[in-house]
């Protein structure tokens, strides 16, 4: 790839519902750019419609990159989106083009920005280890197992959070050092797009507009076929893929599913509510990783 000093990045996020793929699309469309997904569910074959994914006609205006490249049933993390977001990025320079980076997935978005995954290697054997532990504990076992290796890891890991807590004891484990000192190694690594020139807009709407338009997104999707793609998703390996299966809609579908229910409003409801909590949760991250 060119020197990433020489490329221009417009990135365009904002919580759910706010407008992102229009302004996107506008914007591009206004500067001749080619437009990089960063959303973590538009990655995936056949997750339309609880993803609210750009309609054929948008995909016709503007040439998309990270959209639809992997199957509900793969592997799909940050290194593997910095791996074609780079990629992407090399061709788009490579025709002299320019870049709209638009989404609101906010660990894809810090790639961006800064590192986000360090360079610890879990071997088989650590993995196995973690595993023993949750399957005779659950999340309190590895929890007292993390603060047994490193007692202090509460000062920088969110114990409250299991998957962090799973992914410290792991690093721990594999690297022999604490928390804080990998932590520490982390921040010295460089962004992976490198330096980048960033112009960023965070889009917003007041609580009266964004949340009308949740509630009313949320009855597209139910409206539209939600249930049906999911029943469809499930028979594709959607339940084994822990992040594709707890998006937002499918993870309120599924519920759902499994619970027998058949009111179709309690299921809006339920997505409604999730997608508003979202919202707090994103607009915090951008308040803390962004706006500093």
């Amino acid at each position: 790839m060119q020197k990433t000093a020489q490329i221009k990045v417009d990135i365009i996020t904002g919580p759910t519902c706010c407008g992102k793929t229009k302004a996107a699309i506008e914007l591009a469309e206004k500067i001749g750019a080619e437009i990089i997904s960063c959303d973590s569910v538009l990655v995936y074959r056949g997750m339309d419609i609880g993803s609210a994914k750009p309609s054929k006609e948008e995909l016709a205006r503007v040439r998309h990159h990270l959209i639809d490249v992997a199957d509900v049933s793969d592997k799909f993390d940050v290194s593997r989106y910095v791996e074609l977001a780079r990629k992407a990025l090399a061709e788009i320079s490579a025709r002299g083009g320019r870049a709209v980076v638009a989404g609101g997935s906010g660990f894809y978005l810090k790639a961006w920005f800064s590192a986000v995954a360090d360079n610890v290697e879990i071997p088989p054997e650590v993995k196995k280890i973690s595993a023993e532990i949750f399957e005779k504990g659950g999340d309190a076992a590895l929890k007292d197992a993390l603060l047994k290796l490193d007692p202090r890891a509460a000062e920088c890991v969110d114990i409250l959070n299991p998957r962090r807590v799973k992914n410290a004891f792991e690093r721990c484990l594999a690297s022999g050092k604490s928390a804080s000192e990998i932590l520490a190694d982390f921040k010295k690594l460089p962004c992976p797009f490198g330096e980048l020139e960033r112009n960023l807009t965070i889009l917003d709407l007041p609580d009266a507009e964004l949340f009308p338009r949740i509630r009313g997104r949320a009855a597209r999707m139910v409206e539209g076929g939600i249930v049906e793609e999911t029943r469809s998703l499930i028979g594709r390996g959607l339940l084994e893929n822990p992040s594709a299966r707890t998006a937002i809609g499918y993870r309120e579908t599924i519920e759902w599913l499994e619970s027998g229910a058949s009111r179709a409003d309690e299921l809006k409801e339920k997505i409604s509510a999730a997608t508003i909590a979202l919202v707090k949760k994103q607009r915090k991250f951008f308040r803390n990783n962004l706006l500093k």
